[in-house]
């Protein structure tokens, strides 16, 4: 007997969790279908490594769903299922070869210290860029939390530019379409500190001098500064699990290792899903799509059913350069030469300078195993005791960037080839870089799991090409275009067809916003 809801959501992303309890919430019969055999798409931990040893394969840094329309509504029952958040005062640091670095602290007297080593006039600097970020963000941060375009989102656009006025107004919007080199040279005049903000560019896809890439560091860098770097207690799998069972107690339900062979569709109408099994599931009111536009018309869509203007732009939605993440046991916490402090902080970032992430993203996008990359050396036991063993630790090194498929190494010592011949031998480059920065990472490393560009895609299709954020977040690409032109408010031109998730907007991070309002919306 074919069973029947109001509601299918495809993929147990965060996003596409969050629109299931809201709907079930409202009275909607959902069921949400996962082809992995665990919830939460690029939210995963797991003992990778070792028994005893638990790591965020992909996401860590919760500090956006923290500040989430849905978790400030649901604050109270997440936690009460399990989801307890950690947050570390000392959030992020950036070190350099000469064994010295530089750190932001939540301690507004510490943040100052901190600068004030490497250059006076930048402790003003940044007294400055964070007076401005408190002048303009109530005019653009809200519009991350609107549909565009939208009622709402041009109502407030337009008070904003009354109190702005346009030399304000265009001020702000000179500042934003800034690359991050453009942006960390405005406000600063030391190499170091420009080295300490500039690298969150790199947590997206805008490198040193990618038009509009100025916005992500410039949130990123205050914000983590401001509310300290925030972690999910035993794993970011807790965040996820305690949101199934907010959606099991409204009655929802979540089957995982289901794959989804393709939508339904009738008259320009969806109506349901076709599992790989041959199993029928028909959708009263909607089908929710936590995918790729990409994914929607190649492999859920018969083609002849999906306009050809459609077609077209979602067959050309673009991908970022890939990412490998290297997940470590190790006997004891690193100890980085820059200093014992270093130890201390939730992010480690190793460029070292914004000279060397523009090299490095170049040589991803054309295809070249970097020299160098851009290490995020992520540090979950200095604020969650409960990740490893007494004694011991855990690593996550976020690898940044990399290409999809190789073509030759910069240093021509690997051949190319397949991620999952190369990849080991990538990582031993990656190991190398960590210890020229740190006294004992090579004898401290008890096991390495590493998780190629391939590998991510594997586990989570959105991932295409290891793509971690599911789509270029260019300004082509963003905002209104995302993900396709005329159809950035979560709809598809087939009716009851939407899509929730990293590939519209606001774009990657754990942010939960499409997920909420679509659900709202329907």
């Amino acid at each position: 007997m074919t069973k029947k809801y109001d509601a299918i959501v495809i993929g147990a992303g965060h996003n596409g969790l969050i629109s299931a309890i809201q709907l079930a919430e409202k009275g909607w019969k959902v069921l949400v279908l996962e082809k992995s055999s665990k919830p939460g798409g690029a939210s995963k931990s797991g003992e990778v490594t070792e028994p005893g040893y638990v790591h965020d394969l992909y996401a860590m840094n919760i500090g956006l769903f923290l500040g989430s329309q849905f978790y400030q509504e649901h604050e109270e029952e997440m936690q009460r299922f399990g989801f307890e958040p950690v947050v570390n005062d000392k959030p992020y640091a950036s070190v350099f070869p000469d064994d010295t670095g530089i750190g932001a602290y939540q301690n507004r007297k510490e943040m100052f210290k901190s600068l004030a080593y490497h250059s006076t006039d930048d402790t003003y600097a940044w007294k400055d860029l964070s007076h401005y970020y408190d002048q303009t963000t109530p005019h653009f941060m809200p519009l991350m939390q609107m549909e565009l375009p939208s009622y709402k989102a041009w109502k407030h656009v337009l008070k904003s530019m009354k109190q702005l006025k346009l030399n304000g107004l265009m001020e702000l919007g000179s500042h934003l379409l800034q690359s991050p080199r453009e942006f960390v040279d405005h406000w600063f005049e030391s190499d170091k500190v420009k080295a300490m903000v500039a690298p969150w560019g790199l947590h997206l896809d805008f490198g040193p001098d990618v038009s509009n890439g100025a916005v992500f560091p410039f949130l990123e860098s205050i914000l983590n500064q401001r509310n300290g770097m925030a972690f999910s207690k035993g794993g970011i799998q807790k965040m996820i699990d305690s949101m199934v069972k907010m959606l099991e107690i409204r009655l929802g339900e979540i089957r995982t290792e289901t794959s989804v062979e393709r939508v339904l569709v009738e008259g320009g109408q969806a109506y349901g899903v076709v599992l790989e099994n041959g199993e029928e599931m028909i959708a009263d009111k909607a089908v929710i799509g936590n995918v790729t536009p990409t994914q929607m018309v190649n492999r859920l869509l018969d083609v002849n059913e999906v306009p050809d203007h459609y077609l077209q732009e979602a067959e050309s939605y673009r991908y970022g350069p890939a990412t490998m993440i290297i997940h470590l046991s190790l006997d004891e916490p690193l100890q980085w030469k820059a200093g014992e402090k270093y130890s201390e902080f939730a992010y480690v970032h190793i460029g070292p300078y914004v000279e060397d992430l523009a090299r490095t993203y170049t040589q991803a996008m054309n295809g070249e195993l970097p020299d160098s990359p851009l290490l995020i050396v992520g540090q979950p036991d200095v604020m969650d005791d409960t990740r490893s063993p007494k004694g011991k630790s855990t690593l996550w090194i976020q690898v940044r960037a990399l290409p999809s498929n190789v073509k030759k190494d910069a240093l021509g010592e690997i051949e190319a080839d397949d991620w999952s011949n190369i990849k080991e031998a990538y990582a031993d480059r990656v190991i190398e870089k960590l210890s020229a920065y740190t006294h004992n990472s090579k004898r401290a490393i008890r096991k390495r799991t590493v998780l190629s560009p391939a590998d991510l895609e594997g586990d989570n299709p959105n991932l295409v090409g290891g793509d971690s954020v599911s789509g270029s977040h260019h300004i082509f690409q963003n905002y209104v275009f995302r993900p396709v032109p005329g159809y950035s408010r979560y709809n598809t031109p087939i009716d009851r067809l939407y899509m929730v998730g990293a590939a519209t907007w606001p774009g990657g991070g754990l942010n939960g916003t499409s997920g909420w309002l679509l659900a709202d919306k329907l």
